[in-house]
């Protein structure tokens, strides 16, 4: 095959020495003229295009912005309208990377981008230790500062990725975090989860009953939870489709579907009959709720839990849940630092104790591997061979 001639590229595309770059005019804000620019040279067109395409998109909106001088502050704006531009990444991972990036910010956003190297970038995470950041938020934030410089080079801001060669500090562990690493996380024993179920049936909302039960007995995440439509409930087969998961960190208004936290986490899961019989109280609750709202009722699609506050038909807050399962913990006595994510646990400590495989518990809960269910199933199942220990003794007691 021929090598392609440069007057068969695309325009302002040049091709040298087996790398193809592009070249553009930019306003010079001194005498008014034209800058010419040109961007690093890739392998490929297909490497290029997407770089060529955001440049002239960027003229032609008059948003572009000289690299030469470029901070890291302006930088991390920009990245931020770019990776969430893409519609592949979901609003809470956004709301993430920006907060991690608000570390570099604060440290160093008024250097220019490409005054930026491994020392001082180094320095910046031995900082982040000194200043008392775990390990794990360390990581985060080196994460997406590698993403955020990675794309400075790609759109040609920079020449060197300052982050390639920085390592994560090491830690030392402390007895105190060695002693609790082995810590099983809190979950309501059965006799608990009974007095708060029945606690939770007295009290004047029944909604937060019905949903409090129905984590408890599916192990469901409150966002999936909240999430739930009319149409996710079999109740012919007794399922539940869990498809999604409602984001609402910006109020009901600016709610979100969004796909679920991982891939195994969708999933459809089998419900017992009595779990079917506090939703078809939940269907009733609601349809009566409806009727006296029906003028300023949600008109999108039926959702299984929902607002009943300014906002009725819209699907329930997060925070609906979390404050009411902090009432009904004061009310029955019961130590006020449970979530309904405790309820996941407890929900893994009742099925391993019902001998149910851990493989099969991981499937319902929509794990594909999860050390904390791994914990809560080993504390409880080691517990039932202890028993069976001590019913050898108890066999053998005064025959030796």
């Amino acid at each position: 095959m021929s090598k392609r001639k440069n007057n068969d590229l695309e325009e302002g595309v040049r091709l040298r020495n087996g790398k193809y770059s592009f070249r553009y005019d930019i306003p010079d804000p001194v005498n008014g003229g034209r800058i010419q620019k040109e961007t690093p040279g890739y392998p490929s067109m297909k490497e290029l295009k997407p770089i060529m395409i955001q440049i002239q998109a960027e003229l032609l909106n008059e948003t572009y912005v000289e690299t030469k001088n470029t901070t890291v502050s302006s930088w991390i704006d920009q990245w931020l309208e770019i990776y969430s531009s893409s519609g592949l990444v979901k609003q809470r991972t956004i709301i993430t990377r920006r907060g991690e990036l608000n570390r570099l910010k604060n440290a160093i956003g008024g250097m220019r981008i490409k005054d930026v190297d491994l020392l001082r970038y180094q320095n910046f995470l031995n900082d982040l230790k000194n200043e008392g950041l775990a390990r794990r938020t360390i990581s985060g934030t080196h994460t997406a500062s590698t993403m955020l410089f990675e794309k400075a080079v790609q759109m040609g801001v920079i020449k060197n990725n300052p982050t390639k060669y920085a390592v994560i500090p090491s830690y030392q562990k402390t007895v105190e975090e060695l002693e609790n690493e082995s810590e099983v996380p809190k979950f309501l024993e059965k006799e608990e989860l009974a007095h708060f179920l029945r606690t939770a049936a007295k009290m004047d909302c029944p909604q937060g009953f019905h949903g409090l039960f129905t984590i408890a007995y599916t192990g469901m995440r409150v966002g999936e939870l909240c999430a739930l439509r009319t149409t996710d409930r079999d109740r012919l087969n007794k399922t539940i489709s869990i498809t999604k998961t409602l984001y609402d960190k910006k109020g009901t208004l600016k709610f979100a579907l969004n796909t679920p936290k991982t891939k195994s986490s969708k999933r459809k899961i089998d419900v017992s009959e009595t779990v079917m019989k506090v939703l078809d109280k939940q269907d009733s609750w609601r349809n009566e709720f409806k009727m006296s709202r029906r003028n300023e009722y949600y008109e999108g699609p039926e959702f299984m839990f929902i607002n009943e506050a300014t906002l009725p038909g819209w699907p329930a807050r997060i925070q609906f849940f979390d404050q009411f399962m902090k009432k009904v913990l004061i009310e029955a006595g019961l130590p006020t630092n449970f979530t309904p994510h405790s309820l996941r646990h407890t929900y893994t400590s009742l099925m391993a104790e019902a001998g149910v495989e851990l493989e099969s518990i991981q499937r319902l809960l929509g794990h594909s591997n999860n050390d904390i269910t791994r914990s809560v199933y080993l504390h409880v199942t080691q517990a039932k061979k202890r028993e069976a220990v001590e019913k050898l003794d108890a066999l053998m007691n005064g025959l030796l």
